[in-house]
């Protein structure tokens, strides 16, 4: 169930910044001054959800190794495919529009909050069969990420009053970062049955508002802008706050019959298999930055990585404005978020800098043959502060 809420937390924060990086701009494509500040703000408030999702999987990963599992950053390449997940949980990649926005609030709602799914994201999947006698591992069926928290809840008080809290959670706490070492708001080491409780908790309650004022979570947020959104409809102006961006983008030519949007136009291929480079190479580096023991080494790590997702994000950006293909007129481009297969922790630490290093070398010298205009100033600076990190 851990690693299912670690997949799902990925899985949303990779959802929200599709939405974010295909929003619009003040000056383009005729957009206001007015119109633009509001994009801007949809925007900030986009990110910031998908940073906090970015909290919560490192807070699911340190659940897990408090309990003696592997921390998880591997997940399925988007969309998922349906009962992958919980048949309620539909993950796709779409641009910012009245539909996907629905589909966040759909998600982050409460068990309370009576909500039928966004057009485009009905379930596809009958409800998992949970066979309770089995030793095979299988996460069980949930209505809304709300109650995957309660069901962990319940698991960690279920075990921990069956072979003590103690022998459950290491109570020293090993292994684990918190919001010193990743950089990120509200991450605490989990020691005892209390503390994981508390981090369950604070999940729901940023996610759904779960003690029932849902002021500042992220459905409250997601419906404020669609407040926004639709006091310029009642005040009869027509808005268009995203650039085209592909639904479910490939990278590579579809494997099977589900509509894909394969991008092959250039420049754009080239843009997405470097944005999908970064994006792999920040993956393993979060994976190293949790595995390996060295403080020291995981701040450089941390700070590596976050220069490193930035560069991404402004590859990403400019992808969503570039034409995908000939097959789909009319349709721009957008990041994939495909997982490297070579996730897991690198024993060799010289080693290991020296090759993150490489990577990163290369990458800062293909986008400088690849690259123009903003999106080239910004992932040659960061690639170029992510170097000069790993080369102490």
């Amino acid at each position: 169930m851990l690693t299912e809420a670690a997949e799902v937390e990925h899985n949303l924060l990779c959802s929200y910044l599709y939405a974010a990086f295909s929003l619009k701009r003040t000056g383009e494509d005729g957009v206001s001054e007015r119109h633009g500040d509001a994009f801007e703000r949809w925007r900030k408030v986009i990110i910031t959800v998908a940073l906090e999702e970015m909290a919560h999987l490192a807070s699911v990963n340190n659940l897990l190794i408090s309990i003696g599992g592997a921390p998880h950053f591997d997940r399925p390449n988007l969309p998922a495919s349906p009962g992958y997940h919980s048949a309620a949980i539909v993950v796709r990649l779409t641009p910012f529009n009245a539909a996907t926005l629905d589909h966040f609030i759909f998600l982050e709602r409460a068990e309370t909050v009576p909500l039928a799914p966004a057009d485009g994201f009905e379930p596809q999947d009958p409800s998992r069969e949970l066979k309770s006698i089995r030793f095979t591992p299988s996460a069980q069926d949930y209505a809304t990420i709300g109650e995957l928290y309660d069901n962990l809840a319940q698991g960690f008080v279920h075990v921990s009053g069956k072979i003590g809290e103690s022998r459950l959670i290491d109570p020293e706490g090993r292994g684990q970062l918190d919001s010193s070492a990743l950089q990120l708001p509200n991450i605490a080491k989990i020691t005892d049955l209390a503390s994981a409780l508390a981090v369950i908790e604070q999940i729901k309650e940023e996610g759904e508002g779960s003690t029932g004022s849902r002021d500042g979570s992220h459905f409250d947020r997601f419906v404020s802008i669609r407040d926004e959104w639709a006091a310029f409809d009642r005040e009869g102006e027509t808005i268009e706050p995203a650039w085209p961006a592909a639904h479910d983008p490939v990278m590579r030519r579809p494997l099977d019959d589900v509509p894909r949007v394969w991008v092959t136009l250039e420049p754009a291929a080239t843009y997405l298999d470097l944005a999908n480079a970064l994006y792999g190479t920040m993956l393993q580096l979060l994976d190293q930055t949790f595995t390996c023991a060295n403080p020291d080494e995981q701040a450089v790590l941390m700070r590596t990585l976050v220069e490193i997702m930035e560069a991404s994000a402004a590859v990403s950006t400019a992808l969503a404005r570039l034409p995908a293909s000939q097959d789909h007129p009319g349709v721009n481009a957008g990041m994939t978020f495909a997982v490297p297969r070579n996730l897991g922790y690198r024993p060799n630490p010289d080693r290991t800098r020296a090759n993150f290093a490489e990577r990163v070398g290369a990458l800062k010298e293909t986008a400088r043959r690849v690259l123009d205009g903003v999106a080239e100033e910004k992932v040659l600076r960061r690639l170029g502060n992510a170097l000069d990190l790993l080369a102490g």
